[in-house]
């Protein structure tokens, strides 16, 4: 005999009578709980069904259709779902939900997308993401660093500021050995400041760098010259003589270093070669007439002096000199 009925019995015994609709017979709750677990069984039945419905509708997708994997909702559960749960015990309530989601994670899992064999995936050209690094500086030259130097040094030298502005001829030098414009600014520089030994050092290292470039050895050779230093002179001027060519200036200038160190015969050679480019230069005239005199050629001597006065752009001293020595032949 259950509890319950043990309990009716004694209120009975009692003489305590208990009203129909307070307490229900044992039968009766034996009833309503078997009516509870029939409820669970048929929604246990329909998930089921609804589940294999699912997967007959999977199954019957053409190949290489993923479904998709979407959480799974019963069509009850959706229906009713507080109806039901309402009219099942706690215990029991809890039963179905944790059974529901049971079967909701197994159809979840057994839906994930299929990974098809390497061969027969199609890659897609997806655009990768923009960087997040910033672009490259661009590159800039020594060559381009140099000319920025220069500019800048040119600056300060309008301004009056001289020693910046050595001091950026010298750093646009530093960049670039080669940048002549800067290496002739800052030898005239030096010069204006009566830096005669820095200038030629200036020079010097030119001439290092690119050998070819007469206009740097003669300046340095008139340096060397006005030191006192003609030998020094003549040596700056051979290497350079092989680029310098028929270069007029060069090889009159070298012609007049050869005849103050008595080499007539090569000086003659290079003052021929100059008048060649320019026939009428007096002063270049004058010269050959004196190596020519030396070489014991009169005849020689005597015109190329008469060209000379007869050109009549010297000053009246040396026009006095060369008719001195059109008299002593």
């Amino acid at each position: 005999m259950s509890v319950i009925n043990q309990m009716l019995n004694g209120l009975e015994q009692r003489g305590v009578q208990v009203a129909a609709e307070q307490v229900r017979p044992v039968r009766e709750a034996r009833a309503y709980h078997k009516s509870k677990i029939a409820v669970l069984v048929v929604l246990l039945v329909v998930l089921l069904a609804a589940l294999a419905v699912s997967f007959k509708r999977d199954a019957s997708a053409p190949p290489g259709v993923v479904p998709v994997v979407a959480e799974v909702k019963p069509t009850l559960a959706k229906e009713q779902p507080k109806q039901l749960l309402h009219q099942i015990s706690e215990p029991d309530r809890k039963k179905v939900t944790n059974e529901t989601h049971h079967v909701t994670s197994a159809r979840a899992v057994a839906e994930l997308p299929k990974v098809a064999p390497h061969s027969q995936v199609a890659v897609q050209n997806v655009p990768l993401p923009a960087t997040s690094l910033s672009e490259p500086v661009k590159q800039v030259s020594q060559a381009q660093q140099a000319d920025a130097q220069f500019r800048k040094a040119v600056a300060f030298m309008q301004q009056g500021r001289t020693s910046e502005a050595m001091a950026g001829f010298e750093a646009a030098l530093g960049l670039d050995a080669g940048h002549e414009a800067a290496r002739q600014a800052l030898v005239t520089m030096l010069l204006e400041g009566k830096k005669r030994l820095e200038a030629e050092q200036v020079l010097q290292d030119g001439l290092k760098n690119k050998p070819a470039h007469s206009g740097f050895a003669m300046l340095l050779a008139r340096l060397q010259v006005e030191r006192g230093e003609p030998d020094q002179a003549i040596a700056t001027l051979e290497v350079t003589l092989p680029y310098a060519g028929q270069q007029a200036d060069y090889q009159a200038f070298y012609a007049a270093l050869l005849q103050r160190k008595s080499r007539h015969r090569e000086a003659a050679e290079h003052y021929q070669i100059a008048l060649k480019a320019v026939p009428d230069k007096a002063v270049w005239l004058m010269g050959y007439g004196i190596s020519l005199q030396a070489l014991a050629r009169p005849v020689d001597a005597k015109e190329a002096y008469q060209r000379a006065l007869d050109a009549k752009t010297l000053s009246p001293e040396l026009q006095a000199f060369i008719q001195q020595k059109i008299k002593g032949l």
